[in-house]
């Protein structure tokens, strides 16, 4: 392995370490969360399971589908796919049930400051993941496939996902009179997260051109 690819590799790591923890803060923070953070909260309430472990699960589901989809044997970018899904659900446990939960946010003004801080991180970290093109998202590889077999357009195919998620919440969360997930923080990230991501994504990329 080049020198290059290992300090992207490490690159990697440390970024997926803050994503993990970026996503952990608007967890904590609880105003509400994305759509997709939102459905595995509310299953989280229903099933008594931890929010990572729900969000390994779902996220393994797009995985899978994304196999049956693309009809091809299984490589090792596959199987960096699959551990790093693994590893980020793991990683927002420790933080979430262990290292957030020794303190308490009271005050609204800070809960909102929290999530925005965990978006922020959220956003830099997985613009440079995106930049180094090592690790894809399941849910990504999903939409990317379905709308090359299908002929649609990426950005409804997702957007599409995102509906889903939203309708189901909604519904799981009138049946089980679960805490309301779908709220001021679900908007913010519906206004600020493709914006942040787009300037954090281009900023890795010039940044890792320039590198190489």
């Amino acid at each position: 392995m080049s020198i290059k690819k290992r300090i992207d590799l490490a690159w990697t790591i440390l970024s997926f370490v803050l994503f993990g923890f970026g996503i952990s803060l608007q967890l904590k923070a609880s105003i509400g969360q994305s759509v997709l953070n939102a459905l595995a909260v509310t299953l989280s309430h229903i099933i008594e399971m931890k929010v990572g472990t729900i969000l390994n699960g779902i996220n393994l589901l797009f995985f899978l589908s994304y196999l049956l989809l693309r009809r091809s044997r299984l490589n090792y970018k596959d199987t960096i796919q699959v551990l790093a899904t693994v590893a980020n659900g793991s990683m927002i446990n420790l933080f979430l049930y262990h290292f957030l939960s020794l303190f308490t946010v009271e005050s609204y003004f800070y809960r909102v400051l929290l999530y925005l801080t965990g978006l922020g991180i959220a956003s830099v970290s997985l613009g440079a993941i995106l930049a180094m093109g090592i690790v894809k998202f399941p849910l990504e590889s999903l939409c990317l496939v379905i709308s090359e077999s299908y002929q649609k357009n990426f950005a409804a195919v997702r957007m599409s996902f995102d509906v889903i998620f939203l309708i189901v919440t909604l519904c799981l969360t009138l049946l089980s009179h679960a805490p309301l997930q779908i709220r001021e923080g679900t908007v913010i990230s519906v206004v600020l997260l493709s914006t942040l991501l787009g300037i954090c994504y281009n900023f890795f990329r010039k940044h890792l051109s320039a590198e190489d």
